[in-house]
């Protein structure tokens, strides 16, 4: 029963390190897809208004920018989850009382 626990839970972690590495390769190909269209359109003939390659750089710009906003925005959660977490563990710490059955008042009946 045990073992069967702990491979359970070992599957799972492996299952959520698999989906952390594939959203990490993605993050990183759509960022670097990104930084490459810039870099290598950047000299490019425009032709006025509507040029297809300046709307492209632009989008590309945009998405390095909601990237960024995305980035900065889960750090803020993550943050506010550790002191959260860190506080909760500290009021756990100091305002522990050790109170007996007895002193609850609590009869337990067998």
């Amino acid at each position: 029963m045990l073992e069967a626990l702990k491979n359970r839970l070992t599957n799972r972690q492996a299952r959520t390190r698999l989906l952390a590495v594939l959203f990490l390769a993605f993050f990183l190909a759509v960022f670097l897809t990104a930084h490459i269209t810039i870099i290598a359109n950047a000299n490019h003939e425009c032709i006025g208004d509507g040029c297809p390659i300046c709307m492209l750089i632009h989008n590309a710009g945009l998405l390095l920018k909601q990237i960024g906003i995305m980035v900065i925005a889960i750090s803020v959660i993550l943050l506010a989850l550790f002191i959260m977490s860190a506080v909760m563990t500290l009021r756990g710490l100091l305002c522990r009382h050790s109170t007996t059955l007895v002193q609850r008042k609590v009869k337990l009946n067998i």
